[in-house]
Parts: structure tokens; C-alpha cells; sequence
């Protein structure tokens, strides 16, 4: 039987040893987990959590983590009988995932994906840009701009590769006879871009 005097010396002995492990075996490990088991060892200790928060880790382990498709089914209505949002995960075997995709709410339009992250939007309430591994939420709030009458609107969502930055684009133009598009495909009314970490809308046009 263990004594408590031992408990604590070996313990440290223990950690220790951990401590000791190179880093690139450690990353080595780190890259064959998933992102949510990712999360939990990043409270193990400090030097853990160095290596899995480096920016150019993030990046290798992007760039090796296994490519899943994502097939959203919009909200709809079918012979007056409404349908929520739904998605299903499809893996790299090409076989359904019994992954939950938490992130998802059943009156979110998809409007763009990109390096796992989802920029999610309702006729109502805020922008949402998810992390699908994660399941954590960013809610932004919509630009404030609108346009009289009939208006059509849409956002588009991507990483620029130079800047290392996200951004969200918000297109609105006026209706073309009341159908929903621009009535001149060669400009809109207004284009506004919010990049993630400035914390509000800049007017393109």
C-alpha cells in the first residue's frame, strides 16, 4: 500500500518524465488526436499547452487532420409541412458519420465553410461562425444597412491566405422585378466586409 508521504514525490517523478518527452515526439502524438481531446490537453501543463496553441501547429495539424464532407439541408416548407435545417457528415471513407454537428440550429442558413469553421446566419437573429470541431459559437451582430423595398441579400465567408485573417461579405441590391437577385449582375447596392477580430462593418461600396 502506497503511503501518502510517496504519493506526492512520485507524482513529480511522473511529471517529470512527461516534461522530459521531446517536443516533436509529443506533436508527433498530438496529431493523430481530434480537436476536442486536442482542447483538454491543452489544461495538462503549460508546455502542452504551448505546442498545441502555436499558430504553425494549428496550421500542420489542419492541414493533416482527415477531409470530411458536409451536406446541408436548408429550412423549407413541403406541401405546408415546415422542415428544420439539418446536415449529415459524410467521412473520408465516403460512409455517414454518427458525429453530431452541434453547431447547427434548425432555422440556419449555410452561407460558406471554411478550415472547419461554418458562418451560419438567420432571417432573424445574429451571424454565428462555428467551430465544427469544437462546437463553439462566435455570434456577430448583422450591418445595419438595408435598402427600401424589395432587397435581396446574401454573405459570403473565406480566409485570405495572406493576411492570415476570416471574412465575412455582405452583398444587398435591389430586386430584379421582385425575383431574388440583383437587377444588375454587374454591381450591388451596397457591399460591406467585417474581418474577425475588428469588431464591425467596413463599407466596400
Amino acid at each position: 500500500m502506497v503511503s501518502e508521504e510517496t504519493k506526492p514525490k512520485k507524482q513529480t517523478n511522473e511529471e517529470c518524465i512527461i516534461n522530459c518527452l521531446p517536443e516533436d515526439l509529443i506533436e508527433r502524438v498530438f496529431f493523430r488526436l481530434p480537436v476536442s481531446t486536442l482542447l483538454r490537453c491543452v489544461g495538462v501543463c503549460k508546455q502542452w499547452s504551448k505546442i498545441i496553441r502555436d499558430p504553425q501547429y494549428v496550421s500542420s495539424h489542419l492541414q493533416n487532420a482527415p477531409r470530411c464532407a458536409l451536406l446541408f439541408f436548408p429550412q423549407e416548407s413541403v406541401s405546408g409541412k415546415p422542415y428544420p435545417a439539418d446536415t449529415i457528415l459524410i467521412d473520408e471513407a465516403g460512409s455517414q458519420s454518427t458525429y453530431a454537428v452541434p453547431v447547427i440550429g434548425p432555422e440556419d442558413f449555410l452561407c460558406g465553410s471554411c478550415n472547419g469553421l461554418l458562418c451560419l446566419y438567420t432571417k432573424t437573429s445574429t451571424i454565428k461562425i462555428a467551430n465544427f470541431a469544437t462546437g463553439e459559437c462566435l455570434h456577430l451582430e448583422k450591418p445595419v444597412k438595408n435598402l427600401r423595398g424589395d432587397h435581396f441579400l446574401f454573405y459570403s465567408f473565406g480566409f485570405h491566405p495572406l493576411t492570415k485573417e476570416y471574412k465575412i461579405i455582405h452583398f444587398l441590391g435591389d430586386c430584379d422585378e421582385g425575383r431574388h437577385r440583383p437587377h444588375n449582375n454587374k454591381r450591388f447596392s451596397a457591399i460591406q466586409v467585417y474581418t474577425l477580430g475588428d469588431e464591425k462593418w467596413r463599407d466596400i461600396i
